[in-house]
């Protein structure tokens, strides 16, 4: 809505004072009058007439018996007016909220039904701010950039925060949808092999797999698209009043051996850290606690790391020799309980074979969410 729409709305606006004004003239009766059988003076009648007070049960009641009109009636236009300015009052401040949204991923939001596919700004304020659940920008702003009681970290020094934020979100909303067990530390410790049975032999419904083991283990596993800007990996943090941990993991870079990196550093930040804190991966411009983040590397390590003397052995087969390198890769995989496509990345990132190598690159797993 444009602001010229508005101030046409404005225009329209019919206060009830008009109405009574309208059935007193018809009557014969005059402003000074009406205030003598009401029982109002001068400036009570002056307030009435020009909708600076309101028409209460008691003054609907004496416009009945002076006027001979039901005070229901007095009672719904009172309600009527009341419902037009609280309209008009949105749309001012809805209009005010319109620069506000610029920096957020509106185009990603649409695409995923969060947001209105709409160009009206008025409407995807609106609809921004629910999806918050903020009362205003200075809330949003309260939240997620300033010391805020609801979320530790400050996103302010971030280049997206809007980005960044609206990832977070979309974690915070998905655990509202989460059916789990009760939180039980040790029940993980135990079934940690059940993990790595998925990682290493996945099944077509892999991610279904893992959030469902997460839940009955008590842990909301939140598997949430990269939003465009937002550089960040992975979260772990505790919501609904500290009482259920989560892990918040994206598909950036689709990379398969990240992604189940990404996945037991964060659980060593439930397993190992206070519910109190929040833990983001990937973000450079937070500074967080660099041992906590080191003793998550470290558990995530004792999973999938490869000792280098087992990658070194794969890599001195000549590239042309791709059979054995393959072969040697399967090999390796079996010992170690580990999928093919994670040693592939971990040669990879050791600089032992090259990112561009195709046969290598067949054997590895896309990463990618449909929700």
């Amino acid at each position: 809505m444009t602001l010229s729409t508005l101030e046409a709305k404005k225009q329209l606006l019919s206060i009830p004072g008009d109405t009574i004004l309208e059935t007193i003239e018809n009557l014969g009766i005059s402003q000074t009058e009406l205030g003598e059988r009401l029982g109002k003076n001068k400036g009570k009648m002056s307030k009435l007439i020009n909708g600076k007070t309101s028409i209460t049960n008691e003054t609907a009641r004496k416009l009945e018996m002076v006027l001979g009109i039901e005070a229901s009636f007095w009672l719904n236009l009172e309600q009527a007016y009341q419902q037009e300015i609280l309209e008009l009052e949105k749309l001012e401040f809805l209009e005010e909220c319109k620069s506000w949204i610029k920096r957020f991923p509106l185009s990603f939001l649409k695409r995923h039904k969060y947001l209105p596919d709409t160009r009206d700004k008025i409407k995807l304020s609106e609809a921004l701010l629910k999806f918050y659940s903020v009362a205003s920008p200075k809330q949003w702003k309260d939240i997620y950039c300033e010391e805020s009681i609801s979320f530790k970290i400050e996103l302010k020094n971030t280049s997206t925060p809007e980005s960044i934020s609206t990832w977070l979100r979309l974690g915070e909303l998905s655990v509202q949808k989460n059916n789990l067990k009760d939180f039980d530390k040790r029940s993980i410790n135990k079934r940690i092999g059940e993990f790595l049975n998925i990682c290493y032999d996945p099944s077509d419904e892999w991610q279904n797999d893992l959030k469902q083991l997460c839940a009955e283990l008590g842990i909301a596993l939140c598997l949430i698209p990269s939003v465009p800007k937002a550089p960040i990996y992975g979260a772990a943090r505790w919501l609904n009043n500290k009482s259920t941990p989560v892990i918040q993991l994206t598909d950036r870079n689709k990379d398969y051996n990240s992604f189940w990196f990404s996945f037991f550093h964060e659980l060593a930040h439930i397993l190992k850290h206070k519910k109190n804190e929040v833990f983001l991966e990937g973000l450079e411009d937070i500074e967080q606690n660099q041992d906590k983040e080191r003793e998550a590397d470290e558990f995530a390590s004792k999973y999938l790391g490869i000792p280098f003397g087992e990658l070194l052995d794969i890599s001195n087969f000549k590239t042309f020799d791709s059979l054995k390198q393959k072969r040697k890769i399967g090999e390796l995989s079996d010992k170690l309980n580990l999928n093919q496509s994670i040693i592939v990345s971990q040669l990879q990132r050791e600089k032992l074979i090259p990112y561009n190598d195709f046969e290598m690159n067949q054997l590895k797993l896309k990463v990618e969410f449909n929700n």
